[in-house]
């Protein structure tokens, strides 16, 4: 399964101890693939707290190129929300976001991309084999 996570996942992530290794493990045993544009590179590098930054750079991923579906007639200048979604929605089975705002925007677009929050990747991760 290909995740694609927005950037505050990342957060819950490295704050749920033990969740960055059960990650780890789930991307080694091919149980799941996770996406990352240079969008979430670059807000991780903007977090000010190294440690925080380099817990959340220990989340396994596959750089991916951002889908230019983001850029539009209508919308010239995409949020990094807009980005983040229009690339999973061209390459990701799962998007995890916390923010409502942009899970309501992607269900409503009906593009078939599911939309978690970080509780349900919790369960689903928990559910796989260790």
């Amino acid at each position: 399964m290909k995740l694609m996570l927005d950037t505050n996942i990342y957060d819950r992530i490295v704050a749920r101890a033990g969740f960055t290794a059960r990650l780890i493990h789930a991307v080694r045993s091919g149980e799941i693939e996770i996406l990352r544009t240079r969008v979430q590179d670059e807000e991780i590098a903007r977090i000010p707290d190294a440690a925080r930054r380099a817990a959340m750079q220990r989340v396994p991923f596959r750089r991916i190129p951002t889908n230019e579906a983001a850029w539009s007639q209508a919308n010239p200048h995409p949020s990094e929300d807009d980005m983040i979604a229009a690339t999973a929605e061209a390459a990701a089975d799962v998007l995890v976001t916390e923010d409502k705002n942009l899970r309501e925007r992607v269900t409503a677009k009906g593009t078939g991309l599911d939309v978690w929050r970080f509780d349900q990747l919790v369960e689903f991760i928990e559910a796989l084999p260790e």
